[in-house]
């Protein structure tokens, strides 16, 4: 029985929780104690690990700098496809995305330590930041203004005029008069048409970060709350060695299948950055 009331208590848990936190940041905003404390660690960790790296890059490679001229390189030929050369320059920018992410991702893999308790709840040191909407929003706005920024540093004022596209080629078709008298309200059309093109990025980078980190710890609470469950059935040694060996594989596949996410999620995240800077870059095409 209590293993029956363990495992109803974790699986309600984890499924109540997301909805929590998405309420809370929509409905009544809230600030996340563990995210901004998480969330200083990994930045803390990346920029010692920066530096300890960084001092000892030579002409003869070691391992790590093997493999990180290797993640390097991979990257570059994708920017290069996705954007031609002027992207080589703002790869850091984008290598940045990156690395938080797959790192803020991995972080969930740790066991779980409460460090504070509100309300009978439990604040895990474990949590991913990228679980969070404050998160997920935050870097998909910096992605937003970053190809922003980019697509007028590299075209100008010809960059913006894009937002009138594809009225350019539309009103040419036209005689003058019908011209001067479609050009305001069509102007205003394409205009919003784009803004709204622009803004579903940002949303679509958040929401797929978001929802596939949140959902990928809320299967692992159930399969955790279906352990407790298969305890109860344990009703002789061999079947307690049984439910004990599976149980193990079982959390070994559900490690590795949860740090698979986690570096791919930060590789979608990054690729989806490096097209918008390319397209950008390249907007007159």
């Amino acid at each position: 029985m209590n293993a029956m009331a363990n495992a109803e208590k974790v699986i309600a848990t984890m499924a109540s929780e997301p909805i929590e936190y998405i309420y809370n940041n929509i409905a009544n905003y809230t600030v996340h104690f563990d995210t901004i404390f998480i969330t200083w660690i990994l930045i803390g960790i990346t920029v010692i690990f920066c530096i300890a790296i960084g001092s000892k890059f030579s002409e003869i490679p070691n391992r790590i700098q093997v493999c990180l001229e290797a993640v390097y390189g991979f990257f570059e030929e994708l920017a290069i496809g996705l954007g031609g050369e002027k992207m080589k320059k703002y790869l850091p920018w984008v290598l940045s995305f990156f690395f938080f992410i797959t790192l803020s991702n991995l972080w969930g893999l740790l066991p779980g330590i409460p460090i504070k308790e509100i309300d009978g709840k439990h604040i895990l040191l474990s949590m991913p930041p990228t679980r969070d909407l404050n998160t997920t929003v935050a870097l998909a706005v910096l992605s937003f203004f970053s190809f922003q920024f980019i697509g007028y540093k590299e075209g100008g004022i010809k960059y913006l005029l894009h937002y009138l596209h594809p009225l350019p080629s539309i009103l040419p078709g036209f005689p003058k008069i019908v011209q001067i008298i479609l050009f305001v309200p069509l102007a205003i059309f394409f205009i919003t048409l784009n803004i709204i093109e622009e803004v579903a990025r940002v949303l679509s980078l958040t929401m797929r970060l978001m929802g596939n980190i949140l959902g990928e710890h809320i299967v692992a609470g159930v399969m955790i709350g279906l352990i407790y469950i298969a305890v109860t059935f344990a009703t002789d040694s061999l079947t307690g060695v049984l439910i004990a060996a599976g149980t193990d594989i079982f959390a070994f596949i559900l490690q590795f299948m949860g740090a698979l996410t986690g570096v791919i999620q930060g590789f979608v995240f990054t690729l989806l950055t490096m097209s918008y800077i390319g397209s950008a870059i390249n907007f007159e095409d």
